[in-house]
């Protein structure tokens, strides 16, 4: 190679290794301080949208574990309320057992159907305050109740909770106090039976309000002298006894069919924790640096720096030998 002075070739190549080492250098330090792989696209493109797709399943997945934390305080809160009603309905079973039996008296039955009153109207009362951060759940406005519980938008990822809920009204579950156990209700001439309810008024007072048994539209004919209607009977408690029991059972069925829910709710969490675990694991092999491997990367890049720096200073001394050559 010819010694010139315009062009140091040398000293260029030098500083061109020089450069790279510095830049591969400068990248694995980069690495080691953050701990990760891929700091920006251009480190491996192909691996930034593979992590960036894991990650969104990650983070997907992990909300919808919160979603089934969520609903299955719902489906708590459900059945709790499901389980004060059945109480109720229990004790009513109790007293109408009792009052079935002849050696009680007129008395002690009437004293029996007015505990059951209370506790139907408290029935009532749990069906419509019953609720989930405002959403009532017993009062049979629920059309459906969807549940994210996966990380993508497939039916599979969704289920809808609602068909374990279930009006608990008194006269949904068929278990209205029939006219002949209610000491209130009327008989008219015809054998009808009208049953008394009180309503608020406009003016905030308080109004008994017949209505016909039989279709519940309003009774407005005159109330006095009329025969009433409770006829406690053994025959009478028995019957409906039954209407009893049978709401009793509803709300086991589904009772029964918000804990199917709530242990396939479970069993969907602890599988998403195992899917996360794998796609965690998957992910930090794109985007996590193997430290070992950096270290010994950085040892090697730093040599190989000092020593193109040496280079460099030595390539640098070419241009004086051409003074030497001109007796300098």
């Amino acid at each position: 190679m010819a010694i010139t002075l315009g062009t140091n070739i040398p000293s260029y190549t030098a500083r061109v290794n020089l450069n790279s080492v510095t830049t591969k250098l400068t990248d694995t330090m980069e690495k080691l301080s953050t701990g990760l792989k891929i700091n920006r696209a251009g480190d491996d493109a192909a691996g930034l949208v593979i992590s960036e797709n894991m990650e969104a399943l990650i983070r997907g997945s992990k909300q919808a574990q919160a979603n089934i934390q969520n609903a299955k305080s719902f489906l708590t809160i459900a059945e709790d309320g499901m389980v004060a009603i059945g109480d109720h309905f229990q004790r009513i079973n109790d007293l109408l057992v009792n009052m079935a039996n002849d050696t009680n008296d007129i008395n002690s039955r009437t004293a029996s159907i007015r505990e059951i009153i209370e506790r139907l109207d408290e029935i009532d009362r749990l069906a419509d305050t019953t609720n989930f951060n405002g959403k009532t759940m017993l009062d049979g406005s629920v059309d459906s109740i969807i549940v994210q519980m996966g990380p993508d938008e497939t039916s599979a990822s969704v289920l809808d909770i609602s068909r374990a809920l279930t009006d608990c009204h008194i006269e949904s579950l068929n278990a209205l106090l029939p006219g002949n156990l209610n000491p209130d209700a009327l008989k008219l001439d015809n054998g009808d039976i009208i049953i008394p309810k009180e309503e608020v008024q406009d003016d905030g007072s308080i109004k008994t309000v017949y209505y016909y048994e039989k279709d519940g539209s309003e009774y407005t004919g005159n109330t006095t002298g009329l025969e009433t209607a409770f006829d406690p009977t053994n025959e009478n408690c028995r019957a409906y006894m039954a209407n009893v029991q049978d709401a009793i059972a509803e709300l086991s069925t589904r009772r029964g069919l918000l804990g199917a829910y709530e242990n396939r709710m479970e069993s969907s969490y602890d599988s998403m924790s195992t899917r996360i675990e794998s796609l965690e694991t998957a992910k930090s092999i794109y985007t996590d640096t193997d430290i070992a491997e950096a270290a010994t990367a950085m040892s090697t890049q730093q040599i190989m720096q000092q020593y193109n720096v040496a280079i460099l200073a030595n390539t640098n001394t070419f241009p004086q030998l051409a003074l030497s050559l001109l007796g300098g």
